[in-house]
């Protein structure tokens, strides 16, 4: 801030804009996390924020943040989850106003006067990586639900197809090919009036499902 400063010489309009600059760098809002460890039990987590605010002109790291509650999909009665471990990103968000008592199996009624603090921090798995990070092998085509990598997932295409990327293939194709060699497989009858080698009953149905599965594998 540049201006009148001095013991004399600070004018009304530098004394507020110094409060009112106090004020706005006191209220935290999201900032990047990495999981220290979470209870599966309580789904809470101790955290290490990895923003690293100045303190006369050197960084420090801020404290670890303790029982943080981490949000999962929830909703209409599913939940998604995943497991979290050591060293998992999470993005940190303040609640506006103090939020212990709600935590605590009360009403939503503010306990203090305190907001934004990082006492009322909750993580939220959408991750905080730096953009030097980027999800690898993303696909720009279909949704998935996959493996960091890529190489295992759950694959779907607007159009209605799916593709289940396991360890051994995609199982789709793999139900497929079992449905045509059932279709393809034939009975030996060795004796009597039938003898000779007949088409299964059902070899007609057994293509049309095949035909389904292969129609909607990616």
């Amino acid at each position: 801030m540049v201006g009148l400063l001095g013991k004399v010489t600070n004018q009304s309009r530098d004394v507020v804009g110094s409060r009112a600059q106090s004020e706005v760098s006191a209220i935290w809002g999201e900032i990047p996390g990495k999981i220290v460890s979470f209870n599966a039990k309580t789904q809470t987590a101790t955290i290490q924020p990895l923003y690293k605010p100045k303190f006369d002109g050197e960084s420090v790291d801020m404290p670890q943040l303790y029982e943080v509650p981490v949000r999962f999909q929830r909703v209409g009665g599913f939940v998604i989850t995943t497991p979290i471990k050591p060293g998992d990103k999470v993005t940190l968000r303040p609640q506006m106003r103090s939020s212990e008592n709600y935590h605590g199996g009360e009403d939503y009624e503010a306990s203090d006067a305190r907001t934004f603090s990082l006492a009322d921090y909750e993580a939220f798995l959408d991750g905080g990586e730096a953009l030097t990070d980027p999800i690898p092998n993303f696909n720009s085509e279909n949704m998935e639900i996959r493996s960091a990598d890529g190489k295992f997932a759950i694959e779907m295409s607007e159009d209605g197809k799916f593709r289940i990327r396991g360890a051994e293939g995609n199982i789709y194709d793999l139900l497929a090919q079992v449905v045509e060699l059932l279709g393809a497989e034939t009975a030996t009858v060795s004796g009597g009036s039938s003898k000779g080698i007949w088409p299964l009953t059902h070899q007609a149905q057994f293509a049309e499902i095949a035909g389904k599965l292969r129609g909607m594998a990616l």
